[in-house]
């Protein structure tokens, strides 16, 4: 079985926060008039024009999470060279603002992990790298992309592990746009555990498929492009987001610890 670069790979913890999606906002229906028309109704906010406000700002956090890219953060590859101050700030600036949409939206107990992801990208506008192997950077990607994966009515990728034989959970098709994604080992022995969840969009012309990949024929980043990661932490799930567009795509997890991987497990579905 072919392992070097699938090691290479799994040992960069990716989150993927990537794509934009909208919410429906509540519609705001007119007060009678014996009410609207006294000074104290004027002047307090009606429950439903407060909750329209949430639900905008929920809408706009989705958006937000989405659109902000933690896949592609200079310097992750391991192999590759340090990134340099420009490229920090090239990819940190456009996040600024929304990191700031993301805090103003999700629930008070989730403000502290968005301003753990603030201050990671304004140490990169200054040319700070970014530490991906940073357990606080981790649990917050992991607590939004939670948060995302229950709030923000996306479809959904749930997929579990159990005994590192297959994967479940994986339906053969699932229409494009943004998707949340868990993964889950269910299983009580740690060498059958599935290292990490990477989703890959296969590239067109080839013609490998998730059982090639099982069967350690070929590698997954050979035949394709990586959108999504989730890595667990012990026994919780993990979480990442996604935007599919029309193609094959591979959803793959290598069983046991690195850097000697027991064997991997896949499986596969196509978008529309």
């Amino acid at each position: 079985m072919k392992t070097h670069s699938i090691t290479g790979l799994a040992t960069r913890r990716w989150t993927v926060v990537v794509g934009a999606v909208s919410i429906g906002a509540l519609v705001l229906l007119p007060a009678c008039s014996g009410s609207s028309d006294s000074p104290a109704a004027a002047g307090t906010p009606s429950a439903t024009a407060t909750a329209t406000a949430t639900a905008d700002a929920t809408r706009t956090a989705c958006d937000a999470a989405l659109a902000s890219d933690w896949v592609n953060i200079p310097g992750i590859d391991p192999d590759g060279p340090p990134a340099s101050a420009a490229e920090l700030a090239a990819w940190a600036t456009p996040l600024q603002p929304r990191i700031t949409a993301l805090r103003a939206g999700v629930p008070a107990d989730l403000t502290s992990k968005v301003d753990t992801l603030a201050t990671a990208v304004r140490d990169a506008t200054e040319g700070k790298p970014v530490s991906t192997d940073d357990a606080s950077l981790q649990a917050a990607l992991t607590a939004v992309n939670a948060w995302a994966h229950d709030s923000c009515d996306y479809p959904t990728l749930d997929v579990t592990n159990s005994d590192g034989g297959a994967l479940s959970g994986v339906p053969a098709t699932l229409p494009a746009g943004p998707v949340a994604i868990r993964f889950a080992n269910t299983g009580t022995d740690p060498a059958k555990a599935g290292f990490i969840l990477l989703l890959g969009k296969v590239r067109d012309g080839q013609t490998a498929t998730a059982a090639d990949v099982q069967a350690g024929k070929v590698n997954v980043e050979d035949i394709a492009d990586i959108v999504a990661v989730a890595q667990p932490t012990g026994a919780a799930p993990a979480y990442a987001l996604a935007t599919l567009s029309a193609g094959r795509y591979v959803v793959t997890a290598p069983v046991g610890t690195p850097p000697q991987f027991s064997g991997v497990v896949a499986a596969g579905f196509e978008v529309g």
